[in-house]
């Protein structure tokens, strides 16, 4: 680890040459590559008195000082090739990430490697660092300096920054042509083109960012099926909070990556998708630990009791608000009891969607003219219906009857629209769950409210309903014990039969 170790005692690096005085200093030579190759500062002093040159001259040394008072953490040359290898940290020296260009893209990194031995280069990125080649490196540095000094730059200072920077910019460009989409790189077209929620963009930038640790951020076609299998291995060996990843959470890891890169073959990124070779590490666990507990009847009576009193006594900004936020949560919790459907289902609701006369709710994909977000179901192609149990009928027709007193909007849950444009529906009411009911209800952390589908599906089969009809409800297909399994359509073809056995049903008890 090597660190510039300024000179001491007086020395100011001022030197006379006839009626001039100059800043002289000589630039060590593990430091030449950031500043141009040269070997020394060679700087005019303007100030007209000795007490101005030695203050500008300090100013100089402190800058430089500061520019080269970072570790250099390898030091290194390489027997083949006699080339001059380093692993480079500016943390000491930069309050905020330096700027470099790769691929048309900006990238932001305090830790650089500088080899012209691909090996080398190759093994730094897989380390973290961002490589470059010597050659390049030298207007890499230039450039994320200039940028660096652009937010503090002004005027006429700023207009030849800029221009040092596009300067620098176009020369990476004809240096370092583009060699290629990364995971990187392709991550921002497919969400721009496919426009995913929030929560599903963060799961493939996670996925991306722990391969990118692992390999670096390499060229989409130099990807292999021996890289995604070593990114299974390493997640199967990451803890959080002391216990293992699930296999159901590598599992989702691995269906993201593979996911980027079928859209990296739609775009004729990459000519195949390696991630179908791969598989996930088998789910050994019992079958009770793999997925989410049902409640117990005492627990969801516990659960409505608990969200009711809360929700009542919640205050908001003004009454109307409050009353629209307070029926909206407390209908959609009773609907997640009597009808077994997902949060996300039921919360994105239209009132349209809801047919009392017939006891019937139709949840569909189908864009409509509301103005407001889309629809979104697990999968697209689907169409579910719920029957609505007797005992949902009351609160449905009084839930109803006062939103299209209050609201106009179209939504069965009006003050649900909340968040980012690719937000959840659900997010309110799970945002209650996690703040305000989990610790009156149940602190095991295999029962969230998604946990009403399987109690649904206990209270189903108590009151001896078959498993057909179940998955018909559900939108299983007949015979799956996933609730992934593909739906099918349904537009409402059994619904008599659907309401006589869902009668009989008793999700609360007591």
């Amino acid at each position: 680890m090597s660190q510039l170790s300024p000179r001491s005692g007086k020395a100011n690096y001022i030197k006379p040459r006839g009626k001039s005085f100059y800043y002289r200093r000589a630039i060590p030579p593990e430091f030449r590559w950031m500043f141009g190759g040269k070997s020394e500062w060679n700087i005019k002093l303007e100030g007209p008195t000795d007490a101005s040159r030695r203050a500008e001259a300090a100013a100089l040394a402190h800058q430089h000082n500061k520019a080269m008072m970072y570790d250099i953490l390898e030091d290194v040359t390489i027997t083949d090739t006699d080339d001059l290898a380093m692993r480079v940290d500016f943390t000491p020296m930069a309050a905020r990430p330096f700027k470099f260009r790769r691929d048309g893209q900006v990238v932001e990194t305090f830790k650089i490697a500088i080899s012209d031995d691909p090996d080398y280069l190759r093994q730094a990125e897989r380390d973290g660092y961002f490589g470059m080649r010597r050659e390049e490196g030298l207007v890499q540095v230039g450039l994320a300096q200039i940028n660096q000094a652009i937010p503090r730059s002004e005027g006429a200072e700023l207009e030849l920054n800029e221009l040092k920077a596009a300067n620098y910019t176009q020369q990476i460009d004809e240096m370092v042509p583009a060699s290629g989409d990364t995971l990187r790189s392709i991550l921002p077209k497919m969400h721009n083109q496919n426009n995913p929620r929030a929560s599903t963009r963060a799961s493939h930038l996670l996925a991306v960012e722990e391969f990118i640790a692992l390999h670096g951020d390499l060229q989409l076609a130099a990807i292999t099926k021996q890289h995604l299998n070593d990114y299974v291995e390493h997640l199967c060996g990451v803890r959080n909070k002391g216990k293992p990843l699930a296999p159901t959470t590598v599992q989702q890891r691995l269906e993201k990556m593979s996911a980027i890169l079928e859209f990296a073959t739609s775009v004729d990124a990459v000519e195949y998708n390696v991630a179908k070779a791969v598989k996930a590490p088998k789910d050994k666990r019992p079958i009770g630990d793999q997925t989410y507990k049902p409640f117990a009847k005492a627990e969801v009576r516990k659960l409505v009791e608990v969200a009711t009193q809360i929700w009542t006594e919640r205050k908001y900004q003004a009454h109307r608000t409050r009353m629209s936020r307070v029926t909206d949560s407390i209908t959609a919790l009773h609907m997640l009891i009597w009808t077994g459907a997902r949060p996300e289902e039921i919360c994105q609701l239209r009132l349209a969607d809801v047919d009392l006369e017939r006891r019937g709710i139709i949840i569909t994909n189908e864009s409509d003219d509301l103005g407001v977000r889309r629809r979104i179901l697990k999968n697209e192609e689907s169409v579910l219906g719920f029957p609505i149990h007797h005992r949902l009928v009351p609160r449905l027709e009084e839930h109803i009857e006062y939103i299209r007193s209050v609201s106009n909007s179209g939504l069965l849950f009006p003050s649900f629209v909340l968040g980012t444009e690719n937000g959840r529906y659900a997010s309110p009411i799970g945002l209650d769950w996690s703040a305000h009911f989990r610790p009156h209800v149940s602190t095991d952390p295999q029962k969230v409210l998604y946990s009403l589908r399987h109690s649904w599906a206990g209270a189903s089969k108590d009151a001896g309903m078959s498993e057909t009809m179940r998955n018909a409800i559900m939108g299983h297909t007949s015979g799956s014990k996933s609730a992934s399994a593909k739906r099918y359509t349904h537009h409402f073809d059994d619904l008599h039969n659907q309401l006589e056995w869902v009668d009989k049903m008793d999700c609360i008890g007591g």
